[in-house]
């Protein structure tokens, strides 16, 4: 049988390395969308790959999450950096699933609005920037180092929401339900 740990490593690597290639495909599309660097010809086949990856990540990540709670030792969460862990993948699911819902609702139009283009390449790169923040959290949390120490990020805090934030991001999530019930001007 294989240990929980294993299980971990697989669906982390999967999960980071199709993080990582949405990153570097959302990068080149919003840089095409931009008519950058002569890019311009390569925007669908960039759109293409930076969802496609995007999507795969998606659905390795509960993988991840639920293999890293079963192989961390304790009674699962009762760490703050694997707290911390759990925010951190949590918000790029829904980065994720948000850039993918306006996607499938868009269609490729997404990148010819200024404004869509711009919040389409920075949702998707704040979704891996997350995915690769925990998993920097995760060689802190096994091996006692990471990339990002030279940040000195306080991973054994764990940030609470002041209600102020939670209003203005509901007021914002709000604001967002009743923007997409509009129509879309054709």
């Amino acid at each position: 049988m294989v240990s929980a740990g294993t299980l971990h490593v697989i669906t982390t690597e999967l999960a980071i390395g199709a993080y990582a290639t949405a990153g570097v495909a959302f990068l080149l599309a919003g840089l095409a969308s931009h008519g950058l660097f002569g890019l311009g010809r390569h925007l669908h086949t960039a759109d293409l790959a930076a969802h496609f990856a995007l999507a795969f990540g998606l659905l390795a990540m509960p993988f991840a999450m639920a293999t890293g709670i079963s192989s961390s030792p304790g009674d699962g969460i009762d760490h703050p950096l694997l707290i911390n862990k759990m925010l951190l993948g949590s918000g790029a699911i829904g980065l994720a699933m948000g850039v993918l819902l306006t996607r499938r609702r868009l269609g490729a139009g997404v990148w010819e609005d200024r404004g869509g283009r711009r919040w389409q390449s920075l949702g998707g790169l704040g979704a891996v920037g997350l995915v690769l923040i925990t998993a920097s959290m995760g060689g802190t949390y096994t091996r006692g180092e990471s990339l990002l120490d030279v940040l000195s990020l306080p991973y054994d805090v764990v940030p609470l929401m002041p209600v102020w934030l939670s209003l203005a991001v509901l007021c914002l999530a709000v604001v967002n339900l009743v923007l997409m019930r509009r129509p879309r001007a054709t």
